[in-house]
């Protein structure tokens, strides 16, 4: 099946984009899990880099026709634990960067766009898991870079959509990158108290 070929390519192309860059600046993209306070501090960096090697790990799999179906399964679970992540930072009113691309990605914050582009590729994963296995075509690069297209764009809409006031109490703001680290900086914000009447 052509479709499910292609998807394979996306998924390659995806995650060994992600994987590399985040690879390359551990650091930024430690800050950026570190912002969904989801983590213990003492174990940002090494889960920054087991997710950057699994991520990588998984396109180096996928690439592999014997190796596929096991590529597919721990993509599976890799973006269901992103999904999970961005829903709670969602639910919580956050605004943070989304660290979907590591460093390419420090202003894509957390939204509706990040979540749908997720769930697109969660889609993908699971037309793969579902469809008969087929080998990689000429057409598939081609059809491959539409889906990307496709999935990009759709989630890009998502932006036009009404964010409403999601922001609570201690909500960390994004703010300018940090000289010292190329990475954000954060900062605890606090509800002003509306004046007294007088």
């Amino acid at each position: 099946m052509l479709l499910a070929s292609s998807g394979y390519l996306v998924l390659i192309a995806v995650l060994g984009a992600s994987g590399l860059t985040k690879l390359r600046h551990p650091r930024v993209f430690a800050g950026q899990i570190e912002g969904y306070r989801l983590v213990p501090r003492r174990l940002v960096m090494p889960v920054a880099a087991a997710l950057a090697l699994i991520e990588t790990g998984c396109a180096v799999l996928l690439a592999a026709p014997g190796s596929r179906r096991a590529g597919l399964l721990i993509a599976g679970g890799l973006v269901g634990v992103f999904l999970l992540a961005m829903a709670v930072a969602l639910a919580r009113g956050q605004r943070i960067p989304c660290g979907c691309f590591g460093a390419t990605g420090a202003l894509d914050t957390v939204g509706m766009a990040s979540l749908l582009r997720t769930a697109l590729l969660a889609v993908i994963i699971v037309a793969a898991l579902t469809a008969r296995p087929t080998a990689l075509r000429p057409a598939s690069a081609l059809v491959a870079a539409l889906m990307l297209i496709l999935v990009f764009l759709t989630a890009e809409t998502a932006r036009l959509l009404p964010a409403g006031n999601l922001r609570p109490a201690g909500e960390r703001r994004l703010l300018p990158a940090c000289p010292e680290t190329s990475g954000p900086c954060w900062s605890a914000t606090r509800r002003r108290r509306p004046p007294t009447p007088t």
